[in-house]
């Protein structure tokens, strides 16, 4: 008999200690990264300062108001500040009982083992369906004129990854799946999500993300997974003098402009003469070969025949995700974020999940030819 209440107390100490409330710190373990996603054509901003996001993490863990002001160290006004800037942003609601919850996607290293273990087995089986329609996806990129001189090969990275299943893919996503408004959020309509990075590169959640430059004459776009975005618009100064021999006294964004013009100007004319030393800086970092451009340059017109290219797996695509949606409201329902941030939200950032293993399925596979820095394209704008 003692045996048995020994055996008892021994496995309900073994509960309590499993279930103990973990301290903040722990919560706050590790990096967050932020991501966003939009189709407005102006950029949206969006200021989030470690508190703010520390803010956000401990309210999906419903930690109190008092607590996380003990946490911050800080006063009753500075957090009536901060809370309403996240309120009047449309990052956080709040509850008949007065307290707050994140209205964003929020994935901490809990709740994104399970997730990103059903997102990857299904991202397992989409890829195949790019793989079934490659030709057609060859074809109909041959039709866009700028892009006649580049095997695919040369370009498989941008127009299977940003094309086919991210930016201009999910705009068909958005519209004939999800079939509602983006969320209006500040002055501006957007997803949102706060993901906790874990150090195992194995175990992270990855986002790809295509990614839209800005400048007067054009847009540089390019495409990669958000933590490895590297190319002309992000090389930082040290790059910026080690490859293409940049002065002191310049600006990094007026030199990063002079280096974009220069690789426009070498597209439309292989024989245009470049600095050696810029010359040099594009062979290296793969964003010339044997002089021949590799980031190909196209009219506003040719750029919105990527819907047509998107356009070749949009209907098995999303027949796969109808043909699934009671998995989906399923899984939404058994977590936590049905509390906090909508289905049609939640949706989004599983099917960038899922988009990201059938990526990275059609690298493994050899279909996708992996680019030194970032796959690129530069749009004209006149």
């Amino acid at each position: 008999m003692k045996k048995k209440l020994l055996l008892v107390l021994l496995i309900s100490l073994l509960i309590i200690s499993c279930t103990k409330k973990k301290e903040i710190p722990e919560l706050l373990n590790g990096n967050f990264s932020q991501h966003l996603i939009t189709f407005e054509d102006k950029p949206v901003k969006i200021n989030l300062g470690k508190s703010e996001k520390e803010i956000l993490i401990l309210l999906h863990h419903r930690r109190s108001s008092d607590e996380i002001k003990k946490h911050l160290n800080i006063s009753d006004s500075i957090w009536n500040g901060k809370i309403n800037y996240l309120f009047s942003n449309g990052l956080i609601k709040k509850k008949d009982d007065g307290a707050f919850l994140p209205t964003i996607f929020i994935l901490d290293k809990d709740n994104a083992k399970e997730l990103k273990k059903f997102t990857d087995s299904l991202g397992s089986e989409l890829f195949l369906i790019a793989i079934d329609r490659l030709e057609k996806i060859k074809t109909t990129t041959r039709q866009i004129n700028s892009l006649k001189k580049f095997s695919f090969d040369e370009i498989s990275f941008f127009v299977l990854g940003a094309v086919v299943h991210d930016y201009w893919q999910l705009k068909f996503y958005q519209d004939e799946f999800l079939k509602s408004f983006i969320p209006h959020r500040g002055n501006s309509f957007f997803y949102f999500a706060l993901v906790q990075n874990d150090n195992s590169p194995e175990q992270s959640v990855k986002f790809y993300e295509t990614k839209f430059y800005d400048y007067p004459n054009y847009q540089f776009i390019d495409f990669a997974l958000s933590e490895l975005d590297y190319n002309i618009p992000t090389f930082p100064t040290s790059e910026l003098k080690k490859s293409f021999g940049k002065e002191t006294q310049i600006g990094d964004s007026v030199f990063q402009i002079k280096l974009i013009n220069e690789l426009i100007k070498l597209s439309k004319n292989p024989n245009y003469k470049i600095e050696k030393k810029f010359e040099e800086g594009f062979e290296r970092l793969g964003l010339t070969k044997n002089k021949k451009v590799l980031v190909p340059v196209l009219s506003k017109s040719e750029s919105s025949q990527f819907y047509k290219i998107a356009e070749v797996i949009k209907t098995d695509l999303i027949n796969y995700f109808e043909n699934r949606q009671t998995l989906f409201v399923k899984k939404y329902l058994e977590s936590q974020h049905r509390e906090e941030t909508s289905y049609k939200e939640w949706m989004i950032w599983v099917y960038k999940m899922i988009s990201a293993k059938a990526i990275d399925k059609l690298i493994e596979k050899g279909i996708i030819k992996q680019t030194i820095i970032s796959p690129s394209i530069i749009i004209e704008k006149f």
